[in-house]
């Protein structure tokens, strides 16, 4: 073994992953600390390993067990095109700039994942396999050709394929589609392993990591009162993601995140015949081929909510629409089952901006929440991180109480 208790030697590829021991999130709270994290996600693990990083004494408190909600029920896929959901408003005055800052941070966070393994010294299942984005339509293509555009001033490496050149580069997709955009640094991470390779990281730098620790109350000077006792600290970060809006609520603060089920289906194995990730412009829908052979098809169709601590339940329209767009895409899954599925959650904003930073009306109060939050989950906290260590500043942009979004009721 090393010094630091990793392997000595050997091939990350090969070894089974390395987590925090459960005695390691068990014990009593110290009485106090400087940064508390509430949220035990990539986000709330990859910022106590960055704090960590920085000399900063850390705590990171979890309801339930690590990676175990959003985190870990997503799909993994790294998501660097413009997607329709952002280029609905592209006329909008201020659209373009919009635009153009979001997929520089993309291409940002593209980076940091092309670092992490190494970094980590941890197999993070990361493959880049290509996106396709397809269109269905004249004007879905046409939506293909404005968005590229836009990428490459950006830096964003896209090509659009149109007729028989998208046939032969991708003959499994459904032959009448009139076109498609392919941008190379796409692809995908394992959602089981990111975050707790992160946790585990983070403790080796010396962060505390408690779980099973419900947070009940927030009390002025950040007294954080939990069912497992209460913890001082000099600083309170909101890492909650779906659940930022409840939790701030407990400090009388109102956040502009909102909590959405979405739903996912997985196959048979089959023969391996699919390499890129495929998504579309214009409806709801991620299809990938994991190296097991199985499909792995989402896109955000809506779950059901219900009442804690029960998670988002299936709901069969989202199931049988999804797997219906994936047929109409490629229509070779016609024929192959689905065996499984499972609800995630995921935390948007209507500006589709991440809330990041501190709250100026509540100093010390801290935000750290992306909406694409597993492609910039490593890399919104390692800006907060520096944020808090060092004061690098933040767009205005991602403040908690930037203009236009009620923050404050009481304090």
């Amino acid at each position: 073994m090393s010094p630091d208790g990793r392997p000595a030697g050997g091939d990350r590829w090969t070894q089974a992953p390395q987590f925090l021991r459960a005695e390691q999130t068990r014990g009593p709270l110290p009485a106090d600390t400087d940064v508390v994290i509430v949220g035990g996600g990539l986000a709330g693990t990859a910022l106590a390993y960055n704090l960590a990083g920085e000399g900063i004494e850390v705590l990171l408190l979890e309801r339930s067990e690590l990676n175990r909600e959003a985190s870990g029920t997503n799909a993994g896929s790294f998501h660097f095109q413009i997607a329709i959901h952002q280029f609905t408003e592209r006329d909008a005055s201020g659209s373009h700039d919009r635009l153009l800052r979001e997929v520089r941070l993309l291409l940002e966070a593209a980076r940091l994942w092309d670092a992490l393994e190494d970094e980590l010294d941890a197999n993070l299942g990361i493959h880049r396999t290509g996106g396709l984005m397809v269109a269905e339509t004249p004007e879905e293509l046409q939506l293909l050709h404005d968005k590229q555009s836009i990428e490459a001033e950006a830096g964003l490496e896209t090509l659009v394929l149109e007729g028989d050149e998208l046939r032969r580069f991708a003959p499994y997709l459904a032959p009448d589609l009139p076109g498609a955009t392919y941008c190379p640094v796409e692809g995908h991470a394992n959602p089981f392993l990111a975050g707790p390779t992160f946790a585990l990281r983070a403790v080796e730098r010396g962060a505390v990591v408690r779980t099973g620790v419900e947070v009940t109350a927030i009390d002025p000077g950040f007294v954080v009162r939990t069912s497992a006792g209460e913890v001082r600290a000099r600083r309170v970060v909101n890492a909650a993601g779906a659940w930022a809006g409840e939790l701030a609520a407990l400090s009388g603060i109102v956040l502009p995140i909102r909590a959405e089920g979405l739903h996912v289906n997985v196959t048979e194995p089959r023969k391996k015949v699919l390499e890129p990730l495929v998504q579309h412009i214009g409806r709801r829908l991620t299809l990938k081929q994991a190296a097991s052979g199985t499909f792995i098809i989402g896109g955000g169709w809506p779950s059901r909510a219900e009442a804690p601590p029960a998670r988002y339940s299936t709901i069969w329209e989202s199931a049988a629409g999804n797997a219906a767009v994936a047929v109409r895409v490629m229509p070779s899954l016609a024929d192959v089952r689905v065996v499984r599925m499972w609800t995630g959650v995921w935390a948007a904003t209507d500006d589709l901006q991440p809330v990041l930073g501190e709250s100026v009306a509540l100093p010390g109060y801290f935000v750290c929440m992306a909406p694409t939050g597993f492609t910039l989950g490593p890399l919104v906290a390692r800006r907060l991180a520096a944020n808090i260590a060092r004061g690098v500043p933040l767009p205005d942009e991602y403040a908690p109480d930037r203009k236009g979004v009620p923050w404050i009721e009481r304090m």
